[in-house]
Formats: C-alpha cells, sequence, structure tokens
C-alpha cells in the first residue's frame, strides 16, 4: 500500500517503499515461503523512481489479415487532396488543387527577404572568395590582367587611381603572386583558352541551312549553309538544371495565390509567378490525371512534375572593339521564382545553343543578286 505524507516546507520524511502483499505467482510454480510459513514481500522503488521502457504508440486502425480473393481489374482513381493555406501577414494566401510533397518557401533566409543597404564584401574572410576566372592561375594574376584590358587604352590619373582601388587594395590580391608576370604569356593563354573553354563541354556542332529566294517565280531558291551552330540537347540541359544547386529552389506543386485586402471579406487573385498562373496549374492537373508512366519503368511511383521552360535570346559582342556578335540562348526555368532569376550571380540561366552570324554570308547573297540583275 501507499502512504501520502502531507509536508509545508522542506520534507524529511522519505517517500515510502511500495509493497506488494500477493504478488503474482506464474502459473505451475509456489510462493516462496520463509521459516514462518508466511509470504515473502516483494519490494518495489516508487514509480517516480522507476524507468518506465518506452512503447510505440498503438496502431490506428487495426485490420485482420484478409484471406486471398481473386485479381479484380485495375482501377485508377484521381483524388484532389486540395490544401488551403492561413492568412498571411500581408493578407497572402495560397489554395493548392493537389497537395504539395514540398514547398520551398517554408524556410526562406532572411537574406533572400531583404538585402542591407551598406556592403560588407571587404568583412568576408579570404577564404571565403571564389576560385579566380578561367583561364587565370589566381585572382592577382586576373585582376590585373582585367585592368590591363580595360578601360582606356592611354592610362591616364584616373586610371592608375582605379589600379590602386580594385586591384593593389582588393582582399584578394597578392603581390607575390604577380612576381614573374608576363603580360604577353597571360594574353596568349587568354587567346587560346577558346579552344578548351569548359563551358563548351556537352555542346554539338553542327551546320545549318537557309533558302535565300531569287526573286523569279520559276528560279529555284538558292540554298546557303550556315556553320558554326553550337547547341546542347533540351534533355541535358534539364538534367543539369535539376541537379543544379538551385534544384531546391524550384517550385513543383502549382498553386493560386489570393489576397484579401483590409476590412474586405472578399479575396483577389493574384499572379505573381509563372508556377501561380492557370496555364501552369492546368498542365499540372493533366499531368497527374493523363500522365504517362516512363516505358522502362511501368510501375514508377516518382513524383510527376511540369518544367517550365523559358528561352531568351540576344546578340553579344564577342569582342570590345569590332563587330563580331552572336546569339547566345538561354534558357531559365520558371519552376525557379523571379527574384532569384532576376540576380546576376545566381547561376539560374542556362547556355542552350550559340548562333553564328549571318553576316559574313551577305557578299555570297549580293554576288548572288548582281549575277540575277546582269542576267538577260
Amino acid at each position: 500500500m501507499e502512504v501520502d505524507h502531507p509536508t509545508i516546507g522542506p520534507s524529511t520524511i522519505d517517500e515510502p517503499m511500495v509493497v506488494d502483499q500477493q504478488p503474482e505467482v506464474p502459473q505451475g510454480q509456489t510462493t516462496p515461503t520463509s521459516p514462518t510459513e508466511r509470504p515473502r514481500r516483494n519490494r518495489r522503488l516508487p514509480a517516480r523512481y522507476r524507468d518506465e521502457i518506452p512503447q510505440s504508440a498503438p496502431p490506428a486502425i487495426v485490420v485482420p489479415p484478409l484471406e486471398p480473393v481473386p485479381k479484380l481489374p485495375r482501377v485508377l482513381l484521381i483524388v484532389r487532396d486540395t490544401l488551403k493555406t492561413v492568412l498571411g501577414s500581408f493578407g497572402l494566401w495560397r489554395s493548392y488543387d493537389h497537395r504539395p510533397s514540398y514547398d520551398p518557401d517554408s524556410v526562406v533566409p532572411e537574406d533572400d527577404l531583404a538585402k542591407p543597404t551598406s556592403n560588407h564584401t571587404s568583412d568576408l574572410p579570404r577564404s571565403s572568395h571564389p576560385g579566380p576566372p578561367w583561364p587565370y592561375q589566381n585572382m592577382s594574376v586576373y585582376r590585373f590582367m582585367t585592368w590591363l584590358n580595360t578601360g582606356s587604352k592611354v592610362k591616364s590619373e584616373g586610371e592608375v587611381q582605379r589600379l590602386v582601388d580594385e586591384v593593389f587594395q582588393a582582399e584578394d590580391f597578392n603581390l607575390s603572386d604577380v612576381r614573374g608576370l608576363s603580360i604577353r604569356r597571360e594574353n596568349r593563354r587568354l587567346d587560346l583558352s577558346e579552344k578548351t573553354l569548359p563551358l563548351l563541354d556537352g555542346f554539338k556542332k553542327a551546320s545549318v541551312s537557309i533558302e535565300v529566294p531569287t526573286g523569279d517565280k520559276e528560279a529555284p531558291s538558292t540554298k546557303f549553309t550556315i556553320p558554326g551552330l553550337r547547341y546542347r540537347t533540351l534533355t541535358s540541359v534539364i538534367r543539369n538544371a535539376f541537379q543544379h544547386p538551385l534544384a531546391h529552389h524550384y517550385h513543383f506543386s502549382p498553386f493560386k495565390l489570393f489576397h484579401n485586402p483590409p476590412g474586405s471579406s472578399e479575396s483577389e487573385r493574384v499572379y505573381s509567378e509563372v508556377y501561380n498562373s492557370d496555364a501552369f496549374i492546368k498542365e499540372h492537373d493533366h499531368l497527374q490525371r493523363h500522365g504517362a508512366l516512363p516505358p522502362d519503368d511501368p510501375h514508377c511511383k516518382r513524383e510527376k512534375v511540369i518544367a517550365a521552360l523559358m528561352f531568351w535570346s540576344d546578340a553579344t559582342l564577342l569582342a570590345q572593339f569590332g563587330t563580331m556578335k552572336l546569339w547566345p540562348i538561354y534558357l531559365m526555368l520558371g519552376n525557379l521564382s523571379k527574384y532569384i532569376r532576376a540576380k546576376a550571380d545566381s547561376g539560374a540561366c542556362h547556355h542552350v545553343a550559340y548562333i553564328p552570324s549571318v553576316r559574313i554570308q551577305f557578299r555570297y547573297i549580293e554576288k548572288l543578286a548582281l549575277t540575277l540583275v546582269a542576267a538577260p
């Protein structure tokens, strides 16, 4: 039996031991007795001094084993698992037609929400600076050669001051790195680097044929071949994008974004990203309902998602002087927020192709035109 002793202030009475007068005896055994034939007492520690072994939670539903039943025809049932989030501090909330498996906005660092106005680059430790740009050996050579090949060709007082500010006073500049530096050797290294540019790894080379009309209905058009097209397959670009460090920021579950204005009970639809547009939501829902399984894995259980490909191109000059240019084609994923894509150093832009300029072919077109004009 247990006896509780009420105390006032510090207690000087130890908690009593718990005594079982008639302990349970396993079947087939007798209770050991003392010489006086009285039952032996089993002593136990109080509950507060005993270590209880943790136990797993009981199952929610106990289902008895079913007997084998004949195999039934397969029925595909798709259920909408909708989800609505709570109202945020700015009056925004989301509505998901399909419950997301992962929300990249659940944990957003403060640096991604607001940037400080002051520049703390100089406060970073030296080890935090990235490696030198290819093909330079170290940051000191890179900074010096960049200063030499940019700016005015006549180094004025302002250019010398820029040398001091941007090169000599840089955190990653070390004067011992430029000892024995040869300007001619570094420029030759830079000129030869285009042949072994790592950026061109995985690119294929091809020629494109274009047809130019002659202006005569009965004369056939003339075909010109433009060499030098470099491209990558879209599957390889998408694969690299999904293996990119930014992949954990991708939104694979689209949603509708709403805003509740203060003092109003009506919600207004908000369009801010590709992944909360009606087109993305429609395609995602169609993929969940009618998306085909991969032929090599008919029992695939992996999640089916949409990759929103966004292409962009613009002419880019290849040299500081001259008119030689190239048309690169870039790809960005609409699954990534525009606030990350807009950062110049985010690495969200993927190179797909480089289209050569057809300016060099104009001389042949002009020669063809003159030939047609001079013909009787």
